[in-house]
C-alpha cells in the first residue's frame, strides 16, 4: 500500500505523512518524565508489597518510598528521587499504587497470637504456602531455619517475696539496676535439629568481651544504641544472617 493511498484514506496530505515518517520526528520519550523501572521490576515491587500485607507487616508510605529508592540504587538506575531523604516522592508512590491496584489503608491492630491463630484455616494456609515455597525453590529440610528475637531485661519484672518486719511500709531488694536494660537475644533452630549459637544485642557503643562470659560457645555479640536490632545489623550488613547461615555472597534467602 503506497503512502499516497494511506494519506488519502486517513484524510491528511501526503507531504505531512512523509514528514512524520522521517527518522527523528517521532518522539521517543516523554520529555523530562522518564520511567525509572521496567514493568517487570515494578511488578516485583508490587508482589513484594502484597506478600508483606499477607503476613501482617504491610509497608507504610514512608517505608515504601525508602524501599523504592534503595531498589533503584542497588540496580544502578538513573532516577530523580530525593537523595537527601533517600526516598521516592509521594507523587511517585501514589502513582505506583494506582498502577498496581494498591491502596493505603488504616490497619487493624493485630497481635501476633491472633495473626498466627491456631485454627484449621490458618494452619492449612500456612502449610499450603510452605509446600509451595519448598517445591518452587527446592529447599531441603537442612536449609530450613526458624529465627526469632526476644527482649530480655537485666532486672526481673517480678521479684520474689522476702521476709521483712511486720508493719514496715516499704520493702526493697537490691538489684543490679532499678529500671534495668534491654538486651535482644536472637535465636535460631534448624528444621532437622541443628542448634546455632545465639546473637546478643547490647545497648552500648563498643563491644566488651566480658558481656558474653558464660554465654553459649559461639555467641555473636552486637551493639546498638537502644539494644534493639537495627537495619544496619540485620539488613545492610547481613551480620546476623551471615552468623547463622554462614552465607556466601550468592546465597539466596527466603522468609515466610
Amino acid at each position: 500500500m503506497s503512502k499516497r493511498s494511506i494519506a488519502d484514506s486517513i484524510g491528511v496530505h501526503e507531504a505531512t505523512l512523509r514528514k512524520r515518517l522521517k527518522a527523528g520526528t517521532v518522539p521517543t520519550s516523554l520529555g523530562r518524565f522518564k520511567l525509572v523501572f521496567t514493568p517487570e521490576m515494578e511488578e516485583e515491587l508490587a508482589i513484594y508489597c502484597r506478600d508483606l500485607d499477607k503476613t501482617f507487616y504491610g509497608l507504610t508510605l514512608k517505608a515504601l518510598g525508602n524501599l523504592v529508592f534503595e531498589y533503584a540504587e542497588r540496580n544502578n538506575l538513573n532516577h530523580r528521587f530525593n537523595k537527601e531523604k533517600r526516598s521516592a516522592g509521594k507523587d511517585w508512590v501514589y502513582s505506583f499504587c494506582k498502577r498496581h491496584k494498591l491502596s493505603l489503608r488504616v490497619p487493624e491492630k493485630t497481635s501476633l497470637a491472633r495473626a498466627a491463630g491456631f485454627n484449621r484455616p490458618q494452619v492449612e494456609l500456612f502449610f499450603r504456602n510452605l509446600r509451595q515455597i519448598l517445591n518452587e525453590k527446592k529447599i531441603l529440610p537442612h536449609r530450613l531455619y526458624n529465627m526469632d528475637e526476644s527482649g530480655i531485661l537485666t532486672v526481673p519484672n517480678k521479684l520474689p517475696k522476702v521476709v521483712a518486719p511486720r508493719g514496715k511500709r516499704t520493702v526493697g531488694k537490691i538489684v543490679s539496676s532499678e529500671r534495668g536494660q534491654l538486651i535482644t537475644a536472637v535465636c535460631c533452630m534448624g528444621a532437622t535439629g541443628q542448634y546455632i549459637p545465639p546473637a546478643l544485642v547490647f545497648p552500648r557503643k563498643r563491644l566488651k568481651a566480658e558481656l558474653t562470659d558464660r554465654a553459649p560457645a559461639g555467641t555473636l555479640q552486637l551493639v546498638s544504641d537502644s539494644g534493639f536490632i537495627t537495619s544496619e545489623l540485620f539488613l545492610d550488613g547481613w551480620i546476623i544472617f551471615k552468623h547463622f547461615a554462614k552465607a556466601q555472597l550468592k546465597t539466596q534467602f527466603y522468609s515466610f
